[in-house]
């Protein structure tokens, strides 16, 4: 616990490291046992099943679930987990504590169900809230951000996101801010300039602030606490495949450090304090946030002045008709459909 988060050769070593085995993640009446092997899990469970019945309790045996996730490149055998000759269900993904654990290992169904939520939620207040004309705008917006967009981005900050996952996201703010300011798509309104309006960040600035305060929360817990122990190591068995393997939260973290001009190097110095930590944070946010603007301005002017250049005359010519081309793509699109080959 004493080296750098991000210094994962560390743990290769023979001495100073410690192994814990963790045998349950138990939250109020909700307890999970992971297990290692088919013949671990099911000791687990007969294990708890016996210490439950000397309290008195009893397990539901149709509550319980057993799933497995698949090393990369492997599909394991059904493993038949039984607890009082009663096998329990396998399942590909499984809902605990408002999260989906799935056997891809990947974040992609948690965000289609946070979604959901987050548009069950606009639904139940649309009446009330968002359609009625008594109340001010900053008070639609004040709710959409306290209500919608925390049921949207509910343990966002234990989440290892890709572009694709954050650009849904952020079509989920932007088509329901367009909705509360009553801006219609005729109007071409940027999504820059929809944010602006509502005085509201993006969700990756959003999700950002939320990774870096909970990073800098678990940095700050006694060495004994479970986050920190799963931060700072990580799995004894196993390893990674080569090429493009799955984004870790580790990844995540050190990639938002870098866009947050904090240096992944010192971070857990200036953690330690939550002041300045917080101070840190809230500036490289607000940084990120006017920097991911700027660039998409830049972005959208230099498509404007591509589409205002003059576009010079098509040069491919089709061998089979006298009509010309722009691209390669365009010309072998016009011979599939318009001079198919015989049969």
């Amino acid at each position: 616990m004493d080296g750098w988060v991000f210094n994962l050769a560390r743990l290769r070593a023979k001495t100073k490291t410690t192994k814990t085995v963790l045998r349950e993640m138990q939250y109020t009446d909700d307890n999970a046992t992971p297990g290692q092997t088919a013949e671990d899990l099911q000791w687990t469970a007969i294990t708890y099943n016996t210490v439950y019945e000397r309290f008195g309790m009893q397990v539901n045996t149709d509550k319980n679930k057993a799933h497995i996730q698949h090393p990369p490149g492997q599909i394991l055998p059904n493993i038949n987990t039984t607890i009082k000759e009663h096998t329990l269900e396998e399942v590909d993904q499984f809902s605990y504590l408002g999260s989906i654990l799935t056997s891809t290992l990947t974040c992609k169904k948690d965000v289609e169900n946070r979604i959901r939520a987050a548009h069950s939620a606009y639904g139940r207040l649309s009446c009330r809230v968002f359609n009625n004309h008594a109340l001010t705008m900053a008070t639609k917006i004040m709710v959409f951000q306290a209500i919608v967009l925390s049921t949207l981005l509910y343990a966002c900050e234990t989440w290892t996101l890709y572009r694709s996952d954050i650009q849904r996201l952020e079509c989920f703010q932007q088509y329901k801010m367009r909705q509360i300011l009553k801006i219609p798509w005729e109007s071409h309104t940027t999504n820059v300039a929809v944010l602006n309006q509502a005085s509201v960040a993006s969700v990756e600035a959003t999700i950002i602030h939320h990774r870096l305060c909970w990073a800098g929360h678990v940095q700050r817990m006694e060495p004994f606490r479970l986050p920190k122990i799963m931060l700072y190591g990580e799995l004894a068995n196993g390893t990674r495949p080569r090429g493009a393997p799955k984004l870790r939260y580790k990844d995540q973290l050190k990639h938002t450090l870098a866009l947050t001009n904090i240096d992944p190097s010192s971070w857990e110095q200036t953690a330690r304090d939550r002041a300045t930590w917080r101070r840190a944070v809230h500036q490289g946010t607000t940084a990120f946030e006017e920097k991911r603007k700027e660039n998409e301005e830049a972005k959208r002017r230099r498509r404007r002045e591509r589409q205002e250049e003059p576009r010079p005359p098509p040069t491919l010519p089709c061998e089979l008709c006298p009509q010309l081309f722009h691209h390669r793509l365009g010309l072998s699109s016009h011979i599939r459909h318009k001079h198919p080959p015989r049969r």
